[in-house]
């Protein structure tokens, strides 16, 4: 479930259980597909996971945060 307060044009991703690099191979798929200012919500397990996806996101120039166990990716 996304956190509350979510933009209107938003995606989910649950890719707990899923390891590196495919965490972020798969959210990248995902934000190809999205328009930019999009968002898009991605569920990781914690560790690696959630650090190199924001990290990732961020190199590719989208703006990234950490919200729980969520991380929120708004493609650019």
């Amino acid at each position: 479930m996304r956190p509350t307060g979510a933009h209107a044009a938003s995606g989910e991703l649950d890719l707990t259980g899923v390891a590196c690099p495919l965490t972020w191979v798969r959210t990248r798929l995902a934000l190809e597909s999205m328009d930019p200012g999009d968002e898009l919500w991605v569920r990781l397990d914690p560790g690696e996971p959630r650090e190199s996806v924001p990290r990732s996101a961020e190199e590719d120039g989208h703006h990234a945060e950490r919200q729980g166990e969520h991380v929120r990716i708004v493609r650019r």
